[in-house]
């Protein structure tokens, strides 16, 4: 039986219970999922080694300091917790951490598309000023009014019983993709070739058209809820990987590589290599729990084969996973305040397409940095192909075209990530459904496989949240916890 909301959140204040049966549990990976898990099975008296293959904690919280100067900082992974995330709220508190307000959108965002500046206030009441050739029954609708119309029959079916509607839902349409609903819609009022278009541009669909329906309708309603409140950690969002450093620093084993996983009947063994010395090394335990992206689990060998079934195999190679690439441009003056812009966003048809202006130290004076394009899917491959020195000119070209080349004067410093070029993330920034992969896969994303368990934002209900990396370390870390 699945773990509650309200038995999670008790697993995070009080921990599991005491084990009368300790194993060595070797976890594999120190992102959130694989933290979580070993800080409550450590709790609970089992002995656990941690691998990680990089020189850092946090995985896909990866808070940038460098190059950037003083004392700011970029999220270039997860930057932003909504408030209804109650695991990772609850785990901010337990350590207490002080967050602010993530300001996610304002009345005085800035559009810019098909030529035309706009403030998403103004858009709102004039929505055909960016001229887009919708239908003429959709005139005078915004993007977000469109959609809505489109798939608020399901988004009404699901609120009547989330937990068991919400199956019905990816039963039903898991075989569409959200721009095959859109144009095709089978509970609906369709949109025409135009709409779709509008919807793509501003609300940031225009990477995902041919992902599952209910893969982006799940990314989608905590952005569509009105009035949600959205957090991020002060001083950057990697202080939550680094507050479990005090509990497991002697339990961390950096810069180790997995290459193969051998299971025999009564224990199994990880084999990998240090990334730096290219030393070997070999650990064996009683069981292993992976946290790493199916991605970079492809190039690990499993001894014997059959010891991972057909179903698995199949989840590790078929699995989507989207890349991401987040461009930061530092300001010598926060020029945006001047323009009303505290926090919020910039939507855009032009190359960076999203941006978003900090949260923190509104009203301060000094400098300041931009994220000046977030994009994903196949938004982000024209940024991938370009050098560093490239991707900060053209950002900032960008910007300049909507705030004006006086921001050529203000400019310091720029920098990249790049989720699909990172060494150990195999190209995933977070997972997310091709048609009827979660009604293929799904099931077997998460299943043990002998003596192995797997966690990590792709084995959860939350996929590319903090939130389902929590929930996952904590369902696996509880299933452990109670073998005998």
């Amino acid at each position: 039986m699945p773990l509650t909301s309200k038995q999670m959140l008790s697993i995070i204040r009080n921990g599991l219970a005491r084990t009368p049966h300790p194993k060595k549990i070797i976890v594999v990976g120190a992102g959130m999922a694989g933290l979580v898990t070993a800080s409550l099975l450590k709790e609970a008296g089992h002995e656990v080694v941690i691998l990680e293959a990089t020189q850092r904690v946090g995985g896909r919280i990866y808070t940038l300091r460098e190059p950037f100067v003083d004392d700011l900082y970029l999220d270039v992974g997860a930057m932003r917790i909504p408030s209804h995330h109650e695991l990772v709220i609850e785990y901010i508190k337990k350590f207490g951490l002080e967050i602010n307000a993530f300001v996610n959108t304002t009345p005085n965002d800035i559009i810019f598309a098909n030529g035309v500046k706009t403030t998403r206030k103004n858009y709102q009441q004039h929505p055909d000023i960016l001229r887009y050739p919708v239908a003429p029954h959709e005139k005078g609708k915004t993007a977000g009014q469109l959609l809505l119309a489109a798939i608020q029959p399901v988004i009404d079916y699901i609120q009547q019983d989330p937990l068991k509607h919400w199956q019905q839902v990816i039963r039903q349409f898991d075989r569409y993709s959200m721009e095959t609903f859109l144009r095709y819609n089978p509970v609906g009022a369709s949109l025409s070739s135009g709409a779709v278009e509008l919807c793509k541009v501003l609300l940031g669909l225009e990477g995902f058209p041919n992902l599952s329906f209910p893969a982006i309708l799940r990314e989608l309603l905590p952005l569509l809820t009105p009035n949600m409140l959205f957090y991020e950690i002060k001083g950057g969002n990697d202080h939550l990987p680094q507050a479990f450093m005090s509990q497991l620093k002697d339990n961390i084993f950096l810069n180790q590589q997995m290459i193969k996983i051998s299971q025999e009947p009564h224990q199994v063994t990880i084999h990998s290599i240090h990334t730096q010395s290219q030393r070997p090394l070999q650990t064996t335990g009683d069981l292993v729990i992976l946290t790493i992206p199916f991605t970079m689990l492809k190039f690990v060998e499993i001894e014997p084969r059959h010891s991972f079934s057909h179903n698995k195999r199949k989840a590790i190679r078929e699995l989507h996973y989207v890349p991401s690439t987040k461009i930061g441009l530092q300001f010598r003056h926060r020029f945006w305040e001047g323009e009303g812009l505290k926090g919020g966003s910039l939507a855009t048809d032009l190359p960076i397409r999203f941006a978003y202006y900090p949260s923190h130290l509104i009203g301060s004076t000094g400098s300041g940095i931009v994220l000046a394009s977030y994009t994903w899917e196949d938004d982000t491959l024209s940024w991938d192909n370009i050098p560093e020195p490239d991707r900060i000119r053209n950002a900032l070209d960008n910007l300049a075209t909507v705030h004006g080349e006086q921001i050529y004067d203000d400019f310091l410093v720029g920098a990249s990530h790049s989720w699909s070029q990172y060494r150990y993330t195999g190209g995933a920034a977070f997972s997310m459904f091709k048609p009827n992969q979660e009604t293929d896969l799904y099931p077997s994303i998460y299943t043990p496989e002998g003596r192995v368990y797997f966690a990590g934002e792709h084995t959860s209900t939350h996929p590319a949240w903090i939130e389902g990396a929590v929930q996952s370390g904590i369902r696996v870390a509880n299933d452990v916890n109670y073998l005998l």
